[in-house]
């Protein structure tokens, strides 16, 4: 096919139309609102909802990814956001692609590990989008990181809820061999060619010289060698750095780096992919607050698109049924040239992983993938599916490093997220013990999460908590202990932590993390523990707030867990002179399950004096047992991650609460 290829001003002579893959990757971890130091998911959705508005506009197709803890994020504060892929979907104007749920460096991890991230993935797509994982064929690799001998298995695996993919996304340049080494190899002169290597030094591209490099094999899908039927096609380097178009210079490039893509003749693609990020300026290509003017390069682009009849942007399933390879080819072990070479991390992320500076997160990481691989059972319990979960979601862009002066450093949201691994010894700890209850009540101090602070342990027939003396004496974990299997209904750890590596202090900004029994205003002070003591009927431990110039200082809290119950009771003593004291507490009625779920699954309860959640057949509540000087108080927020809030305002110095789990309020402590 003739015809004339037009640019903005103007045309050259084309041969043939180009069919076009635009790939959009939006990934965040499980945010909120309220950061100093970035923009909040607000923010993000609404830059994201104006990129899907213009393709609806200009019914451009597009492939979109969306991480799995993204859309969880999604799902808990902002479902209606989803409406939008729906309408896509319905248009014929999306294909959906697979990936890992918290885009882990999946070369590092177990092949458990990674079929546990894929399948998570599947299966938020089926449950907030309607997408039945079978409609799923093509992967994103995050970071790009690939090596073929680790991955193929697993995108191939019978194991996954879409019986394993169909093809992947790959930078061109791994369409030429290391053979060993970078040094010297067709990789390396291909990179010299390249747009990624050129455009950040000051250097024109040379777009000729790389269209025809190496025959132009860069620019066609092919089959990979021992990857089971798994195809692969070539994202463009060009296109990353022409698209969206920002000047005319970049206009005339993207211009010409299409026509010489077309002509390279019959099975050749041009395939855009990249940050959803970027594309819609937000975040580092953006400043804060958005603005929607940012997206009229991008739209410009979408509408050039419309009206160009020798590009045709495509969808990839229905494209490579009817153009299958026509080659197959060894794909040595890979990235992005920026991430590789540019930013240190190597071919095979290997340079950050192993950097020292990584080294005590990276043990943090595969110390609790090796626990769960080795616990039996237990990781097969649903407090071990809840430990499975918390670790791929601290395994989030693994290891990711920052350039600073000096070179590459762990970021500090990657140093925090990896921290947070120590929170599956605490998991296993309670799915433990719920299989050896011995009918009493047990209190304990140890270094449960191995994070170098004591904390109390108190664990019954019904009930494992965690206090943190050291991080105001609150409640950081509870468990229910149902016969049905383990829950988590106080704490929310897989929730975003912002750069606090310390698993159970209270995070201040945005606020979060605030467990149970947080005193306001003083949620990380100090508590020494005074006694502690066991029983076959009860156990107790007795807290003493020990913060210097805090108006807390001298406070008493003492915990009581009874072993048969399914509530634990604190009873408050407030220093002389001190006149009223909000006291909040944040309940996630099976933690795992509102996760994968959302806020639509959630309810309030309540029953005479006792507030709290459910959800489903889980219910976790707040009494204020008759005759206590309490009176129910306004949360600073109604939600604190994936958990709900309950303040209570104490306005006498001796006061007890009670926090429980279960839809029957017991008799006696409604004080009947």
């Amino acid at each position: 096919m003739s015809g004339v290829w037009p640019g903005r001003k103007g045309g050259q002579r084309g041969s043939r139309t180009l069919p076009l893959a635009i790939v959009q990757h939006g990934q965040q971890y499980l945010i909120t609102d309220g950061y100093d130091s970035r923009e909040g998911l607000s923010e993000v959705l609404e830059s994201f909802a104006a990129v899907f508005a213009l393709h609806l506009r200009y019914g451009v197709p597009f492939h979109l990814h969306l991480s799995g803890t993204l859309i969880e994020a999604i799902a808990w504060y902002s479902p209606q956001f989803f409406d939008w892929i729906k309408a896509l979907r319905q248009r014929g104007l999306v294909e959906l692609l697979g990936s890992a749920y918290a885009q882990n460096i999946m070369p590092l991890f177990s092949a458990e590990h990674n079929l546990r991230q894929l399948n998570e993935s599947l299966r938020l797509y089926r449950r907030h989008l309607e997408v039945e994982p079978t409609e799923v064929r093509g992967f994103w690799v995050p970071e790009r990181v690939w090596d073929t001998e680790r991955l193929a298995p697993v995108l191939r695996s019978s194991r996954l809820a879409n019986g394993g993919y169909h093809y992947v996304l790959l930078d061109d340049r791994l369409s030429y061999p290391l053979d060993g080494s970078y040094e010297g190899s067709e990789r390396q002169r291909f990179d010299g060619t390249s747009a990624p290597a050129l455009v950040p030094r000051g250097e024109a591209p040379r777009l000729r010289t790389m269209a025809e490099f190496g025959g132009g094999r860069h620019l066609e899908p092919y089959w990979i060698e021992g990857g089971d039927g798994l195809a692969a096609l070539p994202i463009s380097g060009e296109l990353r750095y022409f698209v969206p178009p920002l000047n005319d210079s970049r206009w005339d490039c993207l211009l010409e780096a299409l026509r010489l893509m077309a002509a390279h003749g019959p099975g050749s693609i041009a395939v855009y992919g990249d940050d959803l990020e970027k594309t819609a300026a937000v975040g580092p290509w953006g400043d804060s607050p958005w603005r929607p003017e940012r997206l009229r390069p991008y739209e410009e682009f979408l509408a050039w698109l419309r009206e160009e009849p020798m590009v045709q942007p495509v969808l990839l399933s229905p494209w490579l049924a009817e153009h299958p390879p026509r080659a197959q080819r060894r794909v040595d072990a890979g990235t992005y040239y920026e991430l590789a070479h540019a930013m240190g991390a190597g071919e095979d992320y290997r340079r950050w992983w192993l950097s020292p500076e990584w080294r005590p997160y990276r043990e943090l990481l595969t110390e609790a993938e090796a626990l769960l691989l080795g616990a039996g059972p237990l990781a097969r319990s649903a407090l071990g599916e809840l430990a499975w979960k918390h670790l791929m979601a601290c395994s989030y862009e693994t290891g990711w490093h920052v350039m600073e002066e000096g070179g590459p450093r762990p970021a500090p949201w990657s140093r925090a997220l990896a921290a947070q691994a120590r929170t599956v010894r605490v998991m296993l700890a309670a799915a433990r013990w719920q299989q050896e209850r011995d009918g009493k009540a047990h209190a304990q101090l140890l270094d449960i999460d191995d994070d170098g602070h004591l904390e109390v342990v108190l664990k019954g027939d019904c009930l494992y908590a965690v206090l943190s003396p050291d991080y105001g004496g609150r409640l950081v974990y509870l468990f229910e202990l149902r016969p049905e299997g383990g829950c988590l209904v106080v704490g929310n750890p897989a929730d975003d932590w912002n750069w606090q590596e310390e698993p159970n202090r209270f995070m201040e900004v945005p606020r979060n993390h605030p467990g149970g029994f947080a005193d306001v205003g003083h949620e990380n002070e100090r508590y020494l523990v005074r006694s502690l003591k066991s029983g076959r009927r009860e156990a107790e431990v007795h807290l003493t707030n020990a913060e210097a110039g805090s108006p807390l200082f001298g406070t008493r809290k003492v915990f009581r867990l009874r072993a048969a119950e399914g509530y634990l009771e604190v009873a408050y003593r407030l220093p002389r002179g001190l006149t009223a004291l909000a006291v909040e507490c944040c309940l996630s009625p099976d933690y795992l399950v509102l996760l994968r779920g959302g806020r639509r699954l959630i309810r309030p309860f309540g029953a005479g004096s006792a507030r709290g959640w459910r959800n489903g057949p889980v219910c976790v509540w707040v009494r204020l047992p008759s005759g206590e000087p309490v009176a129910w108080d306004t949360p600073a927020q109604e939600a604190c991650g994936h958990g709900m809030m309950l303040r209570l305002t104490a306005y006498g110095p001796d006061f007890r609460l009670q926090l429980g789990t279960g839809l029957a309020v017991p008799a006696e402590v409604r004080g009947l």
